[in-house]
């Protein structure tokens, strides 16, 4: 059965001290893999060895708020985004992380029209900033996981098909696609049919399973029992992480629709594990 994480953005804002004991606490629910948010670069003190401690698999996720952007035309602003997406790499390397997730290719929040002439400098931009990423990732052990994100956060890629092109010009093996549903939501013509043909590129190395509204998979308006049938039909053997958010956090709604933070990750976990029992695919009950 595929890994079956959590972002630890369901629990706390960020990457901090804050985080100690989540580990154990997603371990002893019954998540076999765990997904860190690197709004730092670097652990807080006593994390790695929490981490090594439940045997937990590790992804990371990039957080590029303001100032982290590999496309921006400012070569200082793409030497400092890369300067911290290398030391995240170092740091999953630390861990064992296998997945480095995300926009990678540009800052949350650049939304612009731009001319043809300076979308494709942009464009190119990223190419170039995510190959040589690529080669820094490779020597680390870990996977490039490229992620669409909704209108509301970039204008660089929304779609499925925008970021396997991207991966196509930058032309790297351990370079893929990060599939997620709630950004798919709010995209994608049909959900399911930018899913299978996703798949069917044979580049999907990630996948979020989030609600409509960011809730827990088995919640909201997805048709979560045809998405994870089309993961199994075409043989994703990668994360299914959720990634939800505590209040306060970075996608939390204005008014509190979901559970509290335990509550909503045992509702996915028992989902996510019950789909797979009955395709026959048995899971351990969550504890």
């Amino acid at each position: 059965m595929n890994p079956l994480g959590i972002n630890l953005w369901n629990w706390c804002p960020g990457l901090g001290p804050d985080c100690l004991g989540l580990p154990r606490r997603a371990a002893r629910m019954g998540f076999t893999a765990i997904e860190l948010p690197m709004t730092v670069p670097e652990l807080p003190a006593g994390l790695a060895g929490e981490l090594a401690e439940t045997g937990l698999a590790v992804t990371l996720c990039a957080a590029l708020g303001p100032g982290r952007d590999l496309s921006n035309f400012d070569p200082a602003v793409r030497a400092a985004t890369m300067d911290y997406l290398t030391t995240c790499l170092k740091t999953g390397e630390a861990v064992g992380a296998s997945v480095f997730c995300g926009p990678l290719y540009a800052g949350g929040g650049k939304r612009h029209h731009l001319s043809e002439e300076d979308a494709k400098r942009e464009w190119e931009l990223a190419v170039t900033g995510l190959r040589e990423l690529a080669r820094r990732a490779r020597e680390c052990g870990m996977a490039l996981s490229l992620e669409p994100l909704h209108r509301y956060r970039t204008s660089v890629c929304n779609t499925a098909a925008q970021v396997l092109r991207m991966i196509d010009e930058i032309g790297e093996e351990n370079v893929g696609l990060h599939f997620d549903t709630f950004h798919a939501c709010l995209e994608e013509k049909d959900l399911l049919t930018a899913l299978e043909l996703s798949l069917k590129s044979g580049r999907v190395n990630h996948f979020h399973a989030c609600a409509n509204n960011r809730g827990a998979p088995g919640q909201g308006i997805v048709p979560w029992e045809a998405v994870l049938g089309l993961l199994m039909r075409y043989g994703y053997a990668g994360h299914i992480t959720m990634e939800t958010f505590a209040p306060g956090g970075l996608d939390s709604s204005w008014v509190q629709v979901l559970d509290p933070p335990d509550e909503l990750a045992l509702a996915g976990l028992r989902y996510l594990q019950s789909f797979f029992d009955r395709a026959g695919q048995p899971a351990s009950a969550a504890r």
